[in-house]
Formats: C-alpha cells, sequence, structure tokens
C-alpha cells in the first residue's frame, strides 16, 4: 500500500478496515482529500469495501470539479436511490484506531468527517426511528 504513490496518481487514497471477529465495525476511509481537494477527509462505517470506494471516488469526482459538501446538512445525490447523506465532523482525539492512515501520511493536522447514510427509510442513526446497527461507531467518534 503506497499512499503517497496514490495520492500522486489519483489524488487520494483509499483505504478498508475489517475486523476478522466482528468485534468492530467495518469501515472504510480516504486519505488524500484534504490535501489535494481541501475537503475533510471521509470515514464511512457499515458499507462494504466497493460500495465505499464507488461512493468516495464519485465525490473526489465531483470535489476536483469544485462542488462542495457542506458539514451537518442533508445533501441528495451522493448516494443511489434517492437517499441523503449527511457529513459531521470527526473529533481529532477520536482519529488514533479510525484514521492510522491518514495519520501516519500527514503528520500535521488535517480534518476528517463521517459520512452517515439512512435506513432504508430515509432514517439517519442519529435520529429517533433510526432501524439499523450500523454506523453505531461512528456515532462515537463525532
Amino acid at each position: 500500500m503506497d499512499i503517497k504513490k496514490n495520492i500522486e496518481q489519483y489524488g487520494w487514497h483509499f483505504i478498508s478496515v475489517f475486523d476478522p471477529d466482528g468485534e468492530k465495525e467495518n469501515f472504510s476511509y480516504t486519505v488524500g482529500f484534504e490535501e489535494t481537494y481541501k475537503f475533510p477527509e471521509i470515514i464511512i462505517f457499515g458499507l462494504n469495501k466497493d460500495s465505499a470506494h464507488g461512493i468516495c471516488t464519485d465525490i473526489a469526482d465531483d470535489l476536483a470539479k469544485s462542488k462542495t459538501y457542506p458539514l451537518n446538512t442533508k445533501i441528495a445525490d451522493v448516494i443511489g436511490g434517492g437517499y441523503k447523506v449527511l457529513f459531521k465532523e470527526v473529533l481529532p482525539e477520536k482519529f488514533d484506531g479510525y484514521l492510522n492512515g491518514c495519520l501516519s501520511y500527514y503528520k500535521k493536522p488535517f480534518r476528517a468527517c463521517v459520512m452517515f447514510w439512512p435506513d432504508k427509510d430515509g432514517i439517519f442513526p442519529f435520529e429517533n426511528g433510526y432501524k439499523s446497527n450500523a454506523q453505531n461507531e461512528a456515532l462515537q467518534i463525532v
């Protein structure tokens, strides 16, 4: 895994973390968004590697075209199915254990956010009535 090489070639790097013991929720994140696009790194919990990579690729393409994604605002047209997403800032003291690739690459302050996605009824994990077990760990780092 050559983070620097991928950032030079593609503008960013993708890391997916899988816990074979199932004790922690699987998650994926970007390295290079802050440097290349001046946008916080994105971490996504509860989606498979391919889905998360596809979403991050689409976001990178949009950021390269100067599209912006405000934090703490429900945003349409990021994922399919007519669902909205919401980006929330990750607290820097919570980076360790989740964004280790970013920490080793940057070696200086950077920003990161969780991309929250809704359940099939359009309800987010931080809203009453959420009907999924996914993204519980994400709530602990924002």
